[in-house]
């Protein structure tokens, strides 16, 4: 039953697969690769740091590595078959669930939460941006035809169980 649901989306998707979306939306699928994660969280972890909010620190590299480890460890152990592929686009691991979507959640949704508990007055802008980010990923994902929709929805639920848990330790949600 989710085969075939996750079949009629991706069919549905099938016009929006050209020209400068496509370009757009890879743009979005680079922001959720794990380098450039590792690199966006480095570069979080220093400013959080020399800013006077370390204790954030910590749990930001908690809930980015170990939504990270527990999608990895998923997605080896069910083994699902990636989407078929548009021409020129290739990923080698299997496709549930999404690590660029596990990604943005954990590391992007955590540093939105972790600016907004800095600006109170703007936490709400702050929150949107913060899920336009992570649904744009996400969505990307999709578009490319590497991932199915429940593959993204299996990485946002444990991306979200990791947030939730890493944010408690730190700091009153805003």
């Amino acid at each position: 039953m989710l085969e075939a649901f996750d079949a009629a989306v991706n069919a549905a998707l099938t016009p929006w697969r050209q020209g400068m979306l496509l370009v757009a939306v890879a743009w979005f699928t680079d922001i959720g690769a794990g380098h450039t994660a590792v690199a966006v969280a480095a570069v979080a972890s220093a400013l959080l740091w020399s800013g006077g909010r370390g204790r954030f620190v910590a749990p930001l590299w908690l809930v980015f590595l170990g939504a990270e480890a527990t999608t990895w460890s998923i997605k080896f152990a069910v083994g699902r078959l990636r989407p078929p592929s548009l021409p020129g686009i290739e990923a080698l691991s299997p496709s549930f669930p999404s690590a660029h979507a596990t990604v943005a959640l954990a590391l992007y949704g955590f540093m939105a939460l972790t600016v907004a508990a800095g600006a109170p007055r703007h936490r709400w802008a702050i929150l949107g941006c913060g899920v336009l980010l992570v649904f744009l990923i996400g969505f990307s994902r999709i578009v490319l035809s590497l991932h199915y929709l429940t593959d993204v929805l299996a990485g946002y639920a444990i991306a979200g169980a990791w947030l939730w848990f890493g944010w408690r330790r730190v700091a009153r949600p805003p």
